[in-house]
């Protein structure tokens, strides 16, 4: 959901979670006008199916490792790699804007799937298990939604508690940031195919646009644009929209 209100300062609060944001920014942007009604698209036997993987590769996870706890030393120290539980961190992301005099505080809030620091780089990985594997044999880049996804982590407090106290999150230390997409076979989990790379002054750039052309659209001060994307129209699971190509 997409929330927006007005507080006693004055200023403006939008919230959304990452799933939202990269759903409208990373594949459809008249999603946004559902979202902030609070209107979701019915669940497919594929999201199904995903939540059933990502909780059986929990189960392994735990069934299989032992995870100690992470002081706060360790937390800035570069020189130790550290690794967090599967789905065991709520990521936090805020951004202060200002558009035409106003201020807007911008909250982007989620739960990312992998978490580690290695030689002193923040990688952030997150698994897909799509129903066929056929349209990834010829992509050598990632969806913008799953980019998107994995750059809001990467930027982001962290918190094993609440995403919604910033009292109780915390930073990760590192001298680089880095993004794993690992699309896996939804029954054996076994990979299918990684995209991986660098956080680079590109990257930011993409997921800062996306930030300021997001928050423009959810406030109406910008229209949306609609992808003429017949594939992605026909994927769509809101079948009611009047945008539809087909």
């Amino acid at each position: 959901m997409i929330e927006v209100k007005k507080v006693s300062s004055g200023a403006i609060q939008v919230k959304s979670s990452v799933s939202d944001f990269c759903a409208a920014m990373g594949y459809c942007e008249l999603r946004i006008k559902h979202f902030l009604r609070g209107i979701r698209p019915p669940q497919t036997q594929i999201m199904i199916e995903g939540i059933a993987s990502h909780e059986k590769e929990e189960a392994y996870e735990k069934e299989h490792f032992k995870f100690e706890p992470v002081t706060s030393e360790e937390l800035k120290d570069l020189k130790k790699d550290i690794e967090f539980i599967r789905e065991g961190l709520y990521t936090r992301y805020t951004k202060e804007l200002t558009f035409g005099g106003e201020s807007v505080s911008l909250l982007i809030y989620g739960r990312a799937d992998k978490v580690m620091r290695s030689q002193g780089t923040l990688i952030v990985e997150d698994s897909k298990y799509p129903q066929t594997k056929d349209k990834y044999l010829d992509k050598y880049e990632p969806y913008n939604d799953q980019k998107l996804q994995t750059l809001l982590y990467l930027n982001s407090l962290f918190s094993d508690v609440t995403c919604f106290d910033q009292t109780r999150c915390f930073e990760i230390s590192c001298n680089r940031k880095a993004w794993i997409i690992n699309i896996k076979d939804k029954f054996t989990l076994q990979s299918i195919k990684i995209f991986q790379g660098y956080q680079t002054k590109q990257a930011e750039d993409f997921l800062n646009q996306k930030i300021s052309r997001f928050v423009l659209l959810v406030l109406d001060r910008m229209q949306p644009t609609h992808h003429e994307n017949v594939n992605k129209c026909r994927s769509c699971r809101f079948k009611d929209c009047e945008y539809c190509k087909t």
